[in-house]
C-alpha cells in the first residue's frame, strides 16, 4: 500500500509506488501497488478535528486492508512526512495507528525517509516524532552525505536482517558499500553529532521558519496557510478571489505560476 499524496523515486518500482501524477510516467509495467488515501485529502476532510480525521482515515485504511485481504498485503510504505506532496505533517496519532494496524495484521511498515532522514525535521529520522513508531524497514539518502557523495541506505529490523543473512538472495550492486561514499557518510554523520545539528534545527531554524511562514500568511492573501517541522516547510497558494488552489493536481504549471516561480527564484 502507498498513499496517493506521495513521491518515492524516479525509477520504475518507486515511480509506480508513487501516488501523485508522476506515477503515470511509469506506465503499467510494475504491478502490485495499491493506493490509499492520506489523512489530508484534497477535496474533503475526514473530520472537523485532527482527532476525528485521524480516526476516520485509519478506519478507512483498516477497511481496505480487510477488503484486499491482509495476507496479500506485504507492506504499507509511507513517507514519514510526505515532502513533494506539501510537507503533510500527519495528524496526531496517525502514524501510531498505522504501526498498530501493521502489528495487528502482520504487515511490514516501511518509512521513506529520503527527504526527511538525518536531521531535516529536527530528529535524526522523522518517524521519531511519533511515539513508539519503529518501522520494519526505512530508506534514506539525501541528508546522509549532504550531497557531497551519492549514498543511500536501507535499514531493517533485526529479524529481517537475520532472514536475509541466512537466506541470501544472490543479488548485488557494483557500487554497494563503496568505501569512499561510506567514508563521506561517516564524516558527515560525525560532524552532525559533533556540532549538534539536530539541536540547531530544533532551537534555531524551526522557530525562524515558523515566524517567517506566519508572516507570509498574514501579509499575502494568496498564501492560504503554511507549516513546517524542523527545517522542512511548505506554503499553500490559492487564488484569493475564489479560494481555489492556484494549480490543479497533476496539470502543468499555468503561465501565472511560471511567472511566480521565476520571480521567486530571482528574489
Amino acid at each position: 500500500f502507498n498513499q496517493y499524496r506521495s513521491y518515492h523515486g524516479g525509477s520504475l518500482g518507486p515511480l509506480t509506488a508513487t501516488g501523485d501524477f508522476r506515477r503515470h510516467f511509469a506506465g503499467s509495467h510494475a504491478t502490485g501497488f495499491v493506493k490509499i488515501f492520506n489523512p489530508e485529502p484534497f477535496f474533503f476532510r475526514w473530520g472537523d478535528t485532527d482527532e476525528k480525521a485521524c480516526e476516520m482515515s485509519l478506519s478507512c485504511l483498516e477497511e481496505q486492508i480487510v477488503a484486499e485481504g491482509p495476507s496479500t498485503v506485504a507492506a504499507i510504505m509511507l513517507e514519514s512526512v510526505p515532502g513533494s506532496a506539501g510537507v503533510l505533517i500527519p495528524a496526531v496519532g496517525y502514524m501510531e495507528g498505522v504501526r498498530a494496524l501493521c502489528n495487528k495484521y502482520d504487515i511490514l511498515m516501511i518509512c521513506d525517509e529520503v527527504m526527511t532522514g538525518f536531521g531535516r525535521t529536527g530528529e535524526m529520522f522523522a518517524f521519531q516524532h511519533f511515539e513508539g513508531v519503529i518501522p520494519d524497514i526505512f530508506t534514506s539518502a539525501k541528508g546522509l552525505t549532504g550531497s557531497w557523495q551519492s549514498l543511500s541506505v536501507v535499514g531493517v529490523r533485526q529479524q529481517i536482517k537475520d532472514f536475509f543473512w541466512n537466506n541470501p538472495t544472490g543479488w548485488g550492486s557494483t557500487f554497494q558499500a563503496h568505501p569512499v561514499a561510506l567514508a563521506c557518510g561517516y564524516a558527515c554523520l560525525k560532524h552532525m553529532l559533533d556540532r549538534d545539528i539536530l539541536g540547531h534545527v530544533r532551537s534555531t531554524i524551526q522557530p525562524i521558519m515558523i515566524e517567517e511562514l506566519d508572516r507570509l500568511v498574514e501579509k499575502y492573501p494568496h498564501v492560504k496557510q503554511a507549516r513546517c517541522l524542523g527545517a522542512f516547510g511548505c506554503m499553500d497558494l490559492m487564488n484569493p478571489s475564489t479560494g481555489e488552489r492556484v494549480m490543479k493536481v497533476g496539470e502543468p504549471m499555468t503561465p501565472e505560476m511560471l511567472a511566480f516561480k521565476k520571480a521567486f527564484n530571482a528574489e
